[in-house]
């Protein structure tokens, strides 16, 4: 048996368990709708995953997530580090004997 490529999170799980509970109220509601709503139902639990493996849309999208967390990181990072490089900066002129010209007055 193939390994599972990917594993749903715990939003979509919720989300598919409170489905699965709108089942009662969509058959006491609207009954002509609950043929569709539990075929729509056994298409997400049974033959979602198997698409989206079959398609390449699950290892596109875990790309996709792992390529903007990186570009985050970085961002970040290198955002810390301009900061440290200023902090460091502004520390050795403000403890400095010397008076920079280019700084404001009373600095």
């Amino acid at each position: 048996m193939a390994e599972k490529q990917f594993e749903y999170g715990p939003v979509a799980r919720g989300v598919y368990m409170a489905l699965l509970y709108f089942v009662f109220l969509v058959g006491w509601l609207a009954p002509g709708w609950l043929f569709p709503y539990a075929a729509f139902l056994i298409f997400l639990g049974l033959g979602l995953r198997p698409l989206l493996e079959w398609t390449g849309l699950a290892q596109r999208c875990q790309d996709m997530t792992a390529t903007i967390g990186d570009w985050r990181y970085r961002k970040r990072n290198r955002q810390r580090r301009m900061e440290i490089a200023r902090r460091e900066r502004d520390r050795k002129y403000r403890y400095s004997h010397y008076r920079d010209p280019r700084l404001p007055p009373n600095w």
